[in-house]
């Protein structure tokens, strides 16, 4: 159990609580067991985890995740089903992996689907329940992604992920969208003004004396995985706020790697994105320099 005095709890606690009560007390079955995963996952994970910036990082993410499903239009067997899916993930993988996982199914259901929205795809919810349900239970598990076709059926989306390019930037981008909403943080839009939102919470709530001398490529450190999730978050994130309001262009260029084009200048947001968090964030302050690149002289 996780107790009230612990730095991990600081600030939630009440709502923690408030909410799992009240779970507890709907009488919708389905709901009850599915939170009841989620308590078990909490805990087990305050166990698991020594360190208590790692434990603070575990708690509110599962919390996070927890509030979204719980608080969505799911019901039924489909709360069953991400039940099942959740214990499958952690019978294979210790909380901190589990948690990478499940994190790319959350984003699928709210992202692809609509969930919460007034046009969800349930078909597609149900075509992607069915597909974790499965691969879940294989010792090997690999996360699909479904689109969509040109006849509206649905079919495997093959270039989602299948490599590094503006595909896999736009879904770690909303990664970040995502990372704010269910955190109960204030929404961020690609819109400029929403990077000083960025800014404003990597330079208040983000341990960053912990990650300065972390190397990304480091991949047997917990803090190295972590930190490479939120350069790619909040990397896409600068790059597709450059390019849906500066006109910038996702560019592969040796050795730099991907960057964002903009005229004849190119802006490494990856980079931009391990500074600030490392030291003072600088989203904003970024963006305040292309716009003066694309801003034509008078």
């Amino acid at each position: 159990m996780v107790e009230e005095g612990e730095p991990v709890s600081t600030g939630i606690m009440k709502e923690y609580r408030e909410f799992f009560a009240r779970v507890m007390e709907s009488g919708d079955e389905d709901r009850i067991r599915l939170a009841a995963v989620f308590y078990d996952w909490i805990n087990d994970s305050m166990k698991e985890t020594e360190d208590a910036a790692e434990r603070a990082f575990m708690f509110r993410s599962i919390f996070a995740m927890a509030k979204r499903l719980l608080d969505s239009r799911l019901g039924g067997d489909r709360l069953s089903r991400i039940g099942l899916i959740i214990s499958n993930l952690r019978s294979r993988q210790d909380s901190r992996d589990a948690l990478f996982t499940a994190e790319y199914l959350k984003l699928q259901l709210f992202e692809d689907c609509g969930l919460d929205t007034g046009e969800t795809d349930w078909e597609l919810v149900d075509k992607y329940l069915e597909h974790w349900a499965e691969a879940s239970s294989r010792e090997e598990f690999e996360i699909t992604y479904y689109k969509r076709g040109e006849e509206g059926k649905i079919v495997a989306d093959e270039s989602r992920v299948a490599e590094a390019g503006p595909a896999f930037f736009r879904h770690c981008s909303a990664e970040c969208v995502e990372w704010f909403y269910s955190m109960m943080l204030k929404p961020i839009d690609y819109t400029p003004g929403s990077l000083v939102e960025l800014d404003r919470v990597i330079d208040a709530y983000w341990p960053k004396e912990l990650f300065k001398d972390v190397e990304m490529e480091d991949g047997e450190n917990t803090y190295s995985t972590i930190l490479l999730r939120l350069v790619l978050m909040t990397g896409s994130y600068l790059g597709e706020v450059l390019v849906r309001n500066l006109g910038g262009k996702w560019e592969k260029a040796e050795p730099s790697g991907w960057h964002i084009l903009l005229k004849e200048s190119s802006i490494n947001v990856f980079h931009i994105a391990e500074e600030s968090l490392r030291g003072p964030s600088r989203f904003h302050d970024a963006f305040k320099l292309a716009e003066k690149i694309s801003t034509p002289e008078v």
